[in-house]
């Protein structure tokens, strides 16, 4: 039945070349009523997929064909070589309503690969909900798989910041590979954590394995998980240096991202990653964090990445405890840190928030995970 409801609109829609709407938050009385039969509020044009680009060495064309789903029409995204950076190529979708901090946001679209330069010869997309603003804050990022066939695929995220209509953006990151991708239409809503049932299985694949518990072996009866290491919807700071999504299915869930800063940073945090603490915490709490982690190279004398930590508010001034240094050999290893709250933290305030330019490094991040033990 949910596909059936994005083909209708694309029915009574085209998807080709049509005039984005006007700034008014209000949806067009056909938006509405495709609005009505989907979870959540709609907050995009799926209409439009005239977007804006940016980056060199990025061609685009309109393609039509009526074979593509949901409605006969795509773009073609030609990309000349991969970047260490998947944002130096990328377009951007407009959103129609500004995002709060706690908004669970959810992009779906059509997408296939014409061809890719890549191990399994599946395209790389990036995706990520943006402030498109200095710093360029944001949320859920997320690196999807996509095959040759045209299948759909879906991100969601919860929000760690506050973003203006003006520049509320869905990114999807193209210089993940040499490749020829297309996407076609495209849906977002806020307060839905799924459009149609989630990602197609070989995305999925590629952020949990199958049969794969949440909490491995040397976390079972750790305490009551505070945050979800299966969502990557971290905010990644990148004043200085780079990150980049990796499949690693030598760690648990599958997934890792590899911080490279090639100097160190003026502060600490000028590289870092926020992960986001869904639950709340009182003062008193006993608190576990643990985390997966690997050295790729490191400057240092005995050639192993610094870490710094803090659990702290998402919002300035950025109060925090528990500050941390670790070192991280060059095998995966579990960093386990444990504190006391010193004070409440109400439900979608807090982050765990991990820095790495303090030297010259490349690590790799895995599952992180936040535990009340009592």
């Amino acid at each position: 039945m949910a596909r059936r409801i994005i083909t209708s609109l694309a029915a009574g829609a085209a998807l080709i070349a049509l005039t984005p709407l006007a700034a008014a938050q209000d949806l067009s009385p056909e938006l509405q009523a495709f609005d009505e039969q989907l979870p959540g509020s709609l907050i995009n044009d799926p209409t439009d997929l005239l977007w804006e680009v940016q980056g060199n060495g990025l061609e685009v064309e309109g393609v039509q064909d009526d074979g593509i789903p949901g409605g006969g029409a795509a773009r073609r995204y030609a990309v000349a070589s991969a970047d260490a950076n998947l944002w130096a190529r990328q377009t951007l979708v407009p959103l129609l309503s500004g995002i709060q901090r706690g908004d669970t946001v959810t992009v779906g679209f059509y997408a296939r690969t014409v061809s890719a330069n890549t191990n399994d010869g599946n395209g790389v997309i990036g995706v990520r909900f943006q402030d498109n603003a200095p710093p360029y804050g944001g949320f859920g990022d997320r690196r999807v798989s996509i095959g040759p066939e045209w299948d759909w695929y879906e991100v969601a995220g919860t929000a760690t910041q506050a973003i203006d209509r003006a520049n509320a953006r869905v990114v999807m990151q193209l210089a993940g590979a040499k490749q020829v991708v297309e996407i076609g239409q495209t849906i977002v809503v806020k307060g839905a954590s799924s459009i149609i049932g989630g990602a197609p299985a070989q995305a999925a694949a590629a952020q949990e394995p199958a049969d794969e518990p949440l909490i491995p072996t040397p976390l079972e009866g750790a305490g009551s998980l505070l945050n979800r290491p299966d969502l990557r919807d971290w905010q990644n700071n990148v004043a200085a240096g780079r990150f980049e999504p990796r499949e690693d299915p030598s760690i648990w869930l599958g997934q890792a991202t590899r911080f490279t800063i090639d100097a160190p940073g003026e502060n600490d945090w000028d590289l870092s990653a926020n992960v986001p603490i869904e639950k709340d915490i009182a003062a008193g709490d006993k608190i576990l964090v643990a985390i997966a982690a690997k050295t790729v190279s490191a400057g240092t004398p005995d050639g192993k990445a610094l870490v710094a930590m803090r659990i702290q508010d998402n919002t300035e001034p950025y109060d925090g405890f528990a500050e941390n240094i670790f070192k991280v050999g060059d095998n995966w290893q579990l960093i386990r840190i444990s504190t006391t709250a010193p004070r409440d933290l109400p439900a979608g305030t807090a982050q765990l928030s991990l820095q790495f330019a303090s030297e010259a490094q490349s690590v790799d991040i895995g599952p992180v995970y936040i535990f009340r033990t009592e």
